[in-house]
This record gives C-alpha cells, structure tokens and sequence, in this order.
C-alpha cells in the first residue's frame, strides 16, 4: 500500500468507526426515551398520506399535537354532519397523531361508542335489525377505541371509568362484567374519586358472580357516613335478601337506613328505577310492608307500587 495513503485511510476507519459507535448509542437514547414517552414514533408512510405533505412537514418538526388538533377539528366536523365513518377515521388520524393525549382518545371513544351508535339505533332509519346491528357494531368499536387509549395512556383512570360507563349503559348492549373490570382498572390507580368506586360495586352487583365479596366492601364503604348514598344502601339490602332472607325485612330495613321514612323514600326510588338493571332481590316486599305500616294502600297515587305499575312507556333498551 502507498504511505501517502495510509493517513487518508486509517482516518476513514476510525470516523466510519465513531459514526457506527455514535449510530448505536442514539438508537439506543431514542428507543428508551420513546419508552418513556419523552420521544414520538416516527411517523408511518401510511399516517403521512393521510395527514398531507405539510402537515407531514409540521409533524416532523416536532408539532404532531398541532396536526392532532386540525385533525380533531375534522372529527367535530364530521360530527356535526353524522358523518360516522368519516369521524372515526379522522380520530383514528389524531390519536396516531398524539396517542398519549387522554383526551382524543376520551372524545373518540364517546363520539364512536354514544354518538353514532344512538344515531344508527334511532335515526338512521334502516329497518330495527339492520339499526340494532349497525349500533351494536359501533358500541364496540367505542369500546375497542378506549381499550387502545388504556393501553397508550395505562395511568388515566378516567379513560378506564369512561369505558365502564359505556359497558354499564343499559341502551348499549350492557357487558357488566366488562365494566367492573373497567372500573376496577380505574379505581386501583389510586387517584379516582369514590364514585368510581361506587360504580364498580354497582358493575359488580349487576354482574352477580361473587355477591359475597360484593356486599363485604358494600359493607365496608357504608361505613363512612359520606358514602351511605340511596342507591348503595338498596344493595346493601338486596344483596343480602339474595344471599339470604331476613327473618324480619321490616326491622332489617330499619337496621340499614335508620328510619321508616329513609327505608321507604330510598328503597321506593330504587323501585322505579327499572332502566340501571339494579338487583331488586326483595325490594318490592319492602315497600309493601313499609308503606302497609304507614297505611299507604297500592292503590293509592302516593304509593311507590302504584307509581311502579302506572310508569309511562319508554324506549326500551337494547340489550
């Protein structure tokens, strides 16, 4: 080998050498911060066409929440014009666009799952089955849509708690199981309020597997005067009237609410409530017996059986 080519060379190797070094090391640096959310994914061919060339351009200038917010003002516009499939995949593009912005995947999840699913059910007018099966499929593609928004944003109880709102809607195929563990999800981060804890018990009320455990932290809850609510105290009573029945319901009705009064007036209003799909195990022998002892006859229009039995009609649920 020439000398004089030597220097040129050896120089050549150790800077192809420092640049396959300082290539690793920043694969590396990007992997673990995309890992820890300080870095973006590179945008895929498929997201770039779909967004635009200078869109693409301001994505990869490090402004991908502002393409998100463009593309989240189309989704409100496709709302506006029902156009459902059209608003799906505009948030389908923004989520892409800013997976670990909560509160797309918060909006995609209510449009797609609420939204167009009562607008198939109600005013689409397709014949009912055609209707049912289009708002069926859009309920899950809500669900499914928040389900992807947990798993990118694994810390928000709110999303876990919006996707047990959606299973526990009795007008949208309710799955309560689906929904106790929704929201279990979202109780166990530690930052949700009670009334996600309240709501996964109903969810587990409702799901009827293990009543036992149910009515142990039913039990528990009451024990703090802020959580003695209408709705948990009627659980209290009625899961205990499915594990089993009191020798005197009057008096154990009493036990738990405190006064005649409070039985009546909390168990009457879980009675009419017929659209929650609440367990009703002995309630309607309790208003009985409570309002016999105040002398209020069925017959009478004060009378919460009364009122039960003269319910307008409504629009039935879809289960």
């Amino acid at each position: 080998m020439n000398p004089r080519l030597r220097p040129p060379l050896l120089a050549a190797l150790v800077l192809l050498a420092a640049g396959g070094l300082r290539l690793g090391i920043e694969q590396s640096v990007s992997e673990s911060f995309r890992r820890d959310g300080l870095l973006d994914e590179p945008l895929e061919i498929g997201l770039r066409e779909k967004i635009g060339q200078n869109s693409s351009a301001v994505a990869l200038a490090g402004l991908r929440t502002l393409v998100a917010t463009f593309t989240h003002l189309q989704a409100t516009d496709d709302f506006y014009s029902t156009r459902w499939t059209d608003l799906a995949k505009a948030m389908e593009t923004t989520v892409q666009l800013a997976p670990r912005a909560s509160y797309y995947w918060d909006i995609g999840g209510w449009h797609i799952g609420v939204n167009a699913s009562a607008w198939y059910r109600t005013e689409s007018g397709l014949p009912p089955l055609r209707a049912r099966a289009e708002s069926r499929r859009w309920v899950e593609k809500g669900r499914e849509f928040f389900e992807r928004g947990i798993r990118n944003n694994p810390y928000d109880w709110r999303l876990a708690a919006a996707l047990g709102s959606l299973c526990s809607d009795s007008y949208r195929f309710p799955d309560d199981k689906r929904a106790a563990a929704a929201y279990a999800r979202a109780a166990a981060s530690g930052e949700a309020p009670l009334s996600v804890h309240r709501a996964r018990l109903i969810a587990e009320a409702r799901a009827a597997e293990h009543p036992e455990r149910t009515l142990a932290e039913i039990r528990q809850l009451l024990r703090e005067p802020r959580n003695r609510v209408p709705t948990l105290l009627c659980l209290a009573y009625t899961l205990e009237r499915r594990l089993e029945a009191p020798a005197d319901p009057l008096a154990r009705t009493l036990e738990i609410f405190g006064t005649q009064e409070k039985a009546l007036r909390n168990l009457g209003g879980y009675l009419l409530n017929i659209h929650d799909r609440l367990p009703m195990d002995g309630v309607e022998t309790a208003v009985r017996l409570l309002e016999h002892h105040q002398q209020i006859p069925p017959e009478d229009p004060r009378s919460f059986i009364f009122k039960r039995d003269h319910l307008p009609e409504q629009l039935s649920p879809f289960r």
